[in-house]
């Protein structure tokens, strides 16, 4: 399998403290791999250095086919990111916060359509992002994130604060994304088991146990 995403000895500093200590790691294409780990472990450091959000301090980090600190840009048009904040508007409805960030991709209303459908929301297309359940909401921000067809979805600690029926319903979801990379993040394997193939334990910023495809 191609390697969507390849870290070489990456490590990160933040002064004295070590987040990162010598990752090595490769992850292929169309691979759906979790992310478990204690707080503190390095899981958003690192998913941050995937995205081009932050550069290593040392090693190196190749996100399909691209040098992630020599060619950030072409990486972030690659790949879709949801982190911990949702960053759909209050006042627009998901349809209107697709539009706007479609704006971005050039994308139209065929892509409206393809990404709402695939995370169910039909029936909220039109609904105040404001009013949306935390679940509901989780899944506009995939929808957005899906806006220009991205190759590597990360997803960082995604089903944090979920109950276990809403996680079920999103983890299903993201099951029927079969042609998408996907990279998750979370402290419970549980969440996680019914559609990732392989998990990366890391604890003290390194890799503990990596189980699964590769």
């Amino acid at each position: 399998m191609a390697a969507a995403v390849e870290l070489s000895g990456v490590t990160k500093d933040f002064g004295h403290m070590k987040a990162l200590r010598g990752v090595t790691l490769s992850f292929g294409r169309g691979e759906k791999t979790s992310l478990l780990g204690p707080n503190g472990a390095g899981k958003s450091t690192l998913l941050r250095i995937v995205a081009a959000q932050m550069v290593p301090s040392s090693g190196s980090v190749r996100v399909l086919g691209y040098d992630a600190q020599r060619q950030r840009e072409d990486v972030k048009r690659r790949i879709g990111v949801v982190g911990h904040r949702s960053f759909l508007y209050d006042e627009l409805t998901v349809l209107e916060n697709l539009r706007f960030y479609g704006s971005f991709h050039g994308s139209t209303q065929e892509d409206y359509d393809r990404v709402i459908a695939l995370t169910g929301l039909d029936r909220w297309r039109d609904v105040k992002a404001g009013v949306l359940s935390y679940g509901l909401r989780k899944r506009g921000d995939i929808s957005r994130a899906l806006l220009g067809d991205p190759d590597l979805l990360l997803l960082d600690e995604f089903f944090s604060g979920l109950d276990v029926e809403t996680s079920s319903s999103l983890a299903q979801h993201l099951k029927r994304l079969d042609d998408k990379t996907i990279i998750v993040s979370s402290h419970s394997p549980e969440h996680v088991q019914s559609f990732c193939t392989r998990t990366v334990y890391l604890r003290g910023g390194m890799v503990e146990r990596d189980v699964g495809p590769t």
